[in-house]
């Protein structure tokens, strides 16, 4: 495993992370310790979960992502483990929308609720400070200022180390970067938003502000929900348990259309013709990006991770980039 620099911090993360958010739904909390411990033997350092998780959404789960990360802490030397998790964007009233169950339905990214949210969230947890504490989604309607100085607030009381930010957009990236260092506040380190080979939106634009700005990118779903696996495709091996057959209907309306699957296929293809796994390209490839500090993947069983682990040390041909980017200009983008 290699480690890289996360944007401008302290902190050095292993090149493949693991996220967590099937970790209390679609998986129990002894298959779910089992397989950090064999993602940490690996040598992931960074585990990212988040207070509304597990996934799908429901007020029984809310906060089980945490809870069994919290256990798997117990395990492993602290110090080791770099805990990375979220505070939810704002919802869309009481029981209504992914958050409607979280705090009365009524999240903000205010000073009230960033703090309220950050104590549950050490609780679960186990431990007494947070790594990196990230907003979940962009809250344009609290004062962007007031967003910052309540997490900086955070880190000035030694509960958080880092801060940074998921789902955003280049413009909200600049703003908070602009602002943080106007307020003299703790800046903004990470983003983390989606990115791999069927949605490439990171490359325009996003790609130089966190280059320029310092800011390290953590591409989540880089193996598209699992579809760059090939499993959903004409070679077909995806069960009922599959996160697109598990998983809400939003999540096949985005990824399981004919032109995603296509798309996929054409990438499993070139993978396969160069003796790769298709999982370990789709990884590989997203590493070989600027801007990128880590790749993080979920995973719903443990033979998952064999081909995923083998990316961190592998460098894409010259030949097979160039046989991707003639992929990609025949079919840009068809996940949205």
């Amino acid at each position: 495993m290699r480690y890289r620099r996360l944007g401008r911090s302290g902190l050095l993360v292993s090149e493949i992370s693991l996220g967590t958010m099937t970790f209390g739904s679609q998986l129990d909390e002894r298959t779910s310790v089992r397989i950090m411990a064999e993602a940490f033997e690996a040598g992931v350092t960074l585990f990212d979960t988040a207070e509304m998780y597990a996934v799908p959404q429901t007020p029984e789960t809310q906060g089980a992502s945490e809870r069994i990360l919290g256990a798997f802490l117990k395990t492993v030397p602290r110090d080791r483990v770099i805990v990375a998790t979220k505070v939810s964007g704002p919802g869309d009233g009481p029981g209504r929308g992914i958050v409607g169950h979280i705090r009365g339905g009524l999240c903000a990214l205010d000073r009230f609720h960033i703090e309220r949210a950050v104590e549950e969230s050490l609780k679960r947890l186990g431990t007494d400070v947070i790594d990196l504490y990230q907003t979940h989604w962009p809250d344009r309607v609290t004062p962007m200022d007031e967003q910052l100085e309540a997490l900086d607030r955070l880190v000035r009381a030694g509960k958080v180390r880092y801060l940074g930010v998921s789902n955003e957009t280049p413009w909200g990236l600049t703003r908070l970067a602009a602002r943080a260092e106007a307020l003299g506040t703790a800046r903004i380190v990470s983003l983390q938003n989606v990115y791999h080979l069927l949605k490439r939106v990171y490359d325009d634009g996003m790609s130089e502000v966190c280059v320029n700005e310092g800011i390290g990118m953590l591409a989540f779903s880089p193996i598209a929900m699992g579809v760059l696996t090939g499993k959903y495709g004409a070679a077909g091996g995806a069960g009922p348990e599959a996160r697109l057959n598990a998983f809400p209907p939003r999540f096949q309306a985005r990824y399981g259309h004919a032109r995603a699957i296509t798309a996929a296929d054409r990438y499993v293809a070139l993978a396969r013709e160069h003796g790769l796994h298709p999982a370990t390209m789709a990884v590989a490839w997203t590493l070989g990006r600027p801007g990128i500090a880590s790749a993080l993947p979920g995973v719903s069983r443990s033979d998952q991770l064999a081909p995923i682990l083998a990316a961190a040390d592998l460098d894409l041909s010259p030949d097979l980039l160039q046989a991707i980017e003639a992929v990609h200009r025949e079919m840009p983008n068809p996940v949205v």
